[in-house]
């Protein structure tokens, strides 16, 4: 049995212990011992007592996607042998403290079911949205219960940081930290250290918002005004689906795009890593309506070629010189929505900004330095509809009354 080491907690922390407060905003950049300092104090905090801890986040789709695995590899670290791990919970055998893990996002009924919270955590509260906000405050009604966000800011307007810091609200704890902290107590592993000095020399702008938690500024956001909805229209008419590869490192991305009242409705598919062509054949091949054209990464002919040997209607993204921010333009053009249950599409709308030089200079011409597996796919399905002043374009013609085969290659430019 593993001896229980003592657990350290920043004095800028100490607070977090403190019954006064009602709302908490941890906040800060990268390396600010953020989500590690909150974990220990909450396991701390329900060793001392029963206490009943809701683990949330704006989007879970898996126990794999929650601060559970932080909370199990500390429990090990310190040797906390008074704590049961399973593969969905945590329990404390002396106390009877238990944590639950949900996601917020699209999951109002079962977050409104939760009875008897003492403490929310909010992980990675940046992406929470206003809607999720007013969902889980008064859902956490027990008395002298206690929320706790943490995050790193996204944007000026990012809702959690608007309510508890530009607003505020009664009875609110706010720690501001940075990597400062983990310097302070020699808690900075010398590569992150080397990693920080070389941000703030060669890329300020990136060093600010990755390390001090300075937001990005609005103009940096690429797309703008998404609207969510609930489901897809029933007059909705479903006109192409992307599909941009992944594997190891990356997940395969795949979506719908449906025309509606004039503009366009995204709805993920899919985006999971691991994928082979041959699973992600059999994934098309029994979604609604599998004869849609698919428009493919044209970085990957082989994979299209063997996907257009199952019989599935797959061309390749048409790029060539400026297709990038070409295609951005079209997206940039259109109405959009998307559907509530996209998750990862959203994630990336919220996150697909412009890069920035070492002077600070929006370089609008570059491709995003940002995860863009759904914002490619769309770029690839918006781009290739037809402008409504213009003929069909070159894909509605190539399918048009089957003119070609599943077996036959269109030739497209196959370059960037």
């Amino acid at each position: 049995m593993k001896e229980i080491q003592t657990i350290l907690i920043p004095t800028e922390f100490k607070r977090l212990f403190d019954a006064d407060w009602r709302e908490s905003a941890v906040w800060g950049g990268r390396y600010s011992l953020k989500s590690h300092t909150v974990a220990r104090v909450l396991l701390i905090r329900a060793r001392m007592g029963k206490i009943r801890v809701g683990c949330f986040r704006e989007f879970q789709n898996s126990i794999a996607e929650s601060s559970h695995q932080l909370l199990s590899d500390l429990i090990k670290q310190y040797g906390l042998n008074d704590f049961s791990i399973t593969d969905k919970s945590i329990t404390n055998t002396i106390t009877g403290s238990d944590f639950i893990f949900k996601g917020l996002w699209n999951n109002e009924q079962s977050i409104k079911s939760i009875e008897g919270i003492d403490i929310a955590w909010v992980e990675e509260a940046q992406t929470i949205s206003k809607e999720s906000l007013e969902v889980l405050t008064p859902t956490i009604r027990k008395p002298g219960s206690q929320i706790i966000y943490t995050y790193n800011r996204v944007g000026e307007d990012d809702p959690v940081h608007v309510r508890l810091v530009v607003e505020g609200r009664p009875n609110t704890l706010v720690i501001n930290v940075n990597y400062d902290v983990a310097e302070k107590y020699g808690w900075l592993p010398e590569v992150i250290k080397k990693e920080i000095e070389d941000d703030k020399k060669n890329r300020p702008a990136l060093y600010r918002h990755k390390w001090l938690g300075e937001p990005n500024s609005l103009e940096l956001r690429i797309y703008k005004d998404w609207k969510v909805i609930e489901e897809i229209p029933h007059e909705a008419r479903l006109e192409r689906r992307w599909l941009d590869f992944g594997y190891t490192a990356d997940p395969s991305a795949i979506g719908d795009l449906y025309y509606y009242n004039g503009g366009y409705i995204f709805d993920e598919q899919l985006y999971q890593k691991g994928m082979s062509n041959a699973q992600l054949a059999n994934f098309l091949k029994n979604l609604h309506k599998p004869e849609t054209l698919i428009v493919a990464d044209s970085a990957e002919p082989k994979s299209i070629d063997e996907l257009r040997s199952f019989g599935l209607n797959v061309l390749p993204a048409a790029k060539g010189k400026d297709s990038v921010m070409a295609g951005i333009q079209r997206v940039q053009d259109q109405k959009i929505s998307f559907t509530k249950r996209s998750i990862n599409i959203r994630k990336e709308y919220l996150n697909y900004l412009f890069y920035v030089d070492p002077r600070g200079k929006i370089m609008n011409m570059e491709d995003p330095k940002c995860a863009n597996h759904h914002m490619a796919g769309i770029r690839y399905a918006v781009s290739s509809m037809p402008k409504l002043e213009q003929p069909p374009s070159y894909f509605d013609r190539i399918w048009k009354d089957e003119l070609v085969a599943p077996g036959d290659k269109p030739q497209l430019n196959m370059g960037r």
